[in-house]
């Protein structure tokens, strides 16, 4: 007999739904099925779940929001309205709003880039990768999005490829009434190939809007990868952002999210380092007011040896907010020589702000440098004083504090403009807080 948990009203939602709409989603009927079965097993996650005790995705969810409808048209009139600090960086494009993708620039040589629902209804070759460094296994939203999805890109940087610019992925939650969207992107990357990828989410502040948008990289050998990501998906939103990431031999992949703006969101990453000598590096700020909660969560796997990996990550609490980071370092039998670093920091701004850190090391290695820490706090008391003795207002100085606190973060960031226009965002939240 198999057992059941959908038992929430928007659990129950998200399963009409979903038996409406599958005869007409695009292709791998059969494996969407198996995807939402496991995600019945659990259903929307909840503090039950370990991986979730921070972040109660079931008791925020209190309804299911109809799939988005929004005309392409209507789409981008709101999207125009809204800013990306990577908007008008020379890139190669692509423009995703609520479903519909489009190719906004040239496509360089050895580049393939295929619509995901073009790719899913004519079983391209490429989907076999689907679900590879993000199986639904390993997580029920990542299970419910592999059900779920419709919109998204397909791309294929082959072996030879030489990019003389950034691509710049552009994802609008974009609708006039409240909506639900999943989306999908699957991104291989050949031995020897270099990719800088700026990938930006925004939406309105005004409109409920539940998001769920998971990212594959499949690394080849040699490949060096360079993840940007934005995420500013409306004060209203509820919004899980997965990363799924398998690294091949000598392979480099490096990540930074930069996070504010979200009602009630969630970005997850899951690295499997399967490439003896990668690098990783993952890092991570959020700037959390008013009642709005984000979690950052990842998971690391040292599968092969000789690899190294490095997480930080940066939190600025401020009003009613709260914050989390969950991040878990696994060192396999066989991954001897293994060097892993992480740590978490948060500044807590005011007396109702929130901050949860739950660092974990699993380690069934024995020749292995590793460790992890986590500090939360106020702003140093003394260090203030001393910046307002030399005649800064009090505001001017926590300003600068919190900047030089989020930089360390925003370093990583090798993209100049992009970096420079990330700085201008944290400056801006900043000058808000009055």
């Amino acid at each position: 007999m198999t057992v059941h948990v959908i038992e929430t009203k928007a659990e129950r939602a998200l399963a009409e739904q979903f038996r409406a709409v599958l005869p007409h989603l695009p292709g791998m009927r059969e494996r969407r099925a198996a995807a939402f079965a496991t995600f019945e097993k659990t259903g929307l996650p909840s503090r039950r779940l370990e991986s979730w005790h921070y972040t109660d995705w079931k008791g925020r969810q209190r309804e299911t929001l109809p799939l988005v409808e929004e005309p392409l048209a209507d789409g981008l009139a709101i999207a125009s309205g809204l800013v990306d600090p990577f908007s008008g960086i020379d890139a190669y494009n692509v423009l995703l709003v609520n479903n519909d993708t489009t190719l906004l620039s040239e496509q360089p040589d050895q580049v393939d880039v295929v619509d995901l629902v073009e790719a899913a209804r004519t079983g391209h070759p490429l989907m076999a990768h689907l679900g590879t460094a993000f199986p639904a296994s390993a997580d029920p939203m990542v299970a419910l999005n592999e059900a779920m999805f419709v919109g998204g890109v397909v791309a294929r940087l082959r072996k030879g490829a030489r990019l003389v610019k950034p691509a710049h992925a552009s994802a609008t939650a974009a609708a006039m009434v409240p909506s639900s969207v999943h989306a999908r992107s699957l991104i291989i990357v050949e031995d020897g190939v270099e990719l800088t990828l700026l990938d930006s989410v925004t939406g309105r502040d005004d409109i409920d809007f539940q998001l769920s948008t998971v990212v594959e990289f499949i690394i080849g050998d040699n490949a060096k990868v360079e993840y940007i990501t934005y995420n500013r998906a409306g004060a209203r939103s509820q919004a899980f952002i997965g990363v799924g990431v398998r690294m091949g031999r000598n392979s480099q992949f490096n990540t930074v999210n930069f996070a504010h703006g979200v009602g009630f969101g969630r970005h997850q990453v899951h690295v499997a380092m399967a490439g003896e000598g990668s690098k990783l590096g993952v890092r991570g700020a959020a700037l959390i007011t008013g009642e709005q909660h984000f979690d950052h969560t990842l998971t690391v796997e040292h599968i092969a040896p000789g690899c190294e990996s490095r997480e930080l990550f940066r939190t600025v609490v401020d009003g009613q907010g709260t914050g989390v980071f969950q991040g878990k370092i696994v060192v396999r039998k066989e991954a001897q020589k293994t060097d892993g670093q992480m740590a978490s920091n948060a500044l807590l701004l005011s007396d109702d702000a929130t901050m949860n850190n739950k660092p974990e090391l699993e380690i069934f290695a024995d020749d292995v440098v590793c460790a992890h820490g986590a500090t939360c706090g106020a702003l140093d008391e003394e260090l203030l004083f001393y910046l307002q003795a030399r005649g800064l207002p009090k505001k001017e100085a926590e300003a600068l504090m919190v900047q030089a606190f989020i930089g360390e973060v925003l370093e990583f960031v090798s993209h100049e403009e992009a970096r420079e226009r990330l700085s201008g965002v944290v400056e801006g939240w900043l000058a808000g807080r009055g």
